[in-house]
This record gives C-alpha cells, sequence and structure tokens, in this order.
C-alpha cells in the first residue's frame, strides 16, 4: 500500500473542450481515487481560472 504523512500526496489533470469541463472530467477522476483520511481540496482550480480569464 501506499503511506502518505500530510502534504499534497497526488495530482490529477484532465482535458475538455473548455475550462469547465475539463475541471469537471478532473474532479469525476478524483473520485476514483481513494485512501483513508485522503481529501481533495476543491479550491485549486479557482486560481488557474482567474489566470487564464485575467490573464
Amino acid at each position: 500500500g501506499v503511506v502518505t504523512d500530510g502534504g499534497r500526496v497526488l495530482g490529477v489533470t484532465a482535458l475538455g473542450v473548455d475550462f469547465a469541463e475539463a475541471k469537471l472530467n478532473a474532479y469525476q477522476a478524483v473520485k476514483c481515487v481513494r485512501w483513508q483520511g485522503g481529501w481533495c481540496r476543491k479550491d485549486i482550480s479557482d486560481r488557474a481560472r482567474s489566470y487564464l480569464t485575467e490573464g
């Protein structure tokens, strides 16, 4: 098995026809990854979204 000690453990990326679809696909993929005590931040994509719209 995998042993973690906090911090960022895994990165999930996905593709889509636009940002919204890519985000949806990434979070759908996250649902396939589970481990005891694991959790997922839902705000990570917000920074990327603001960069793309302000960029």
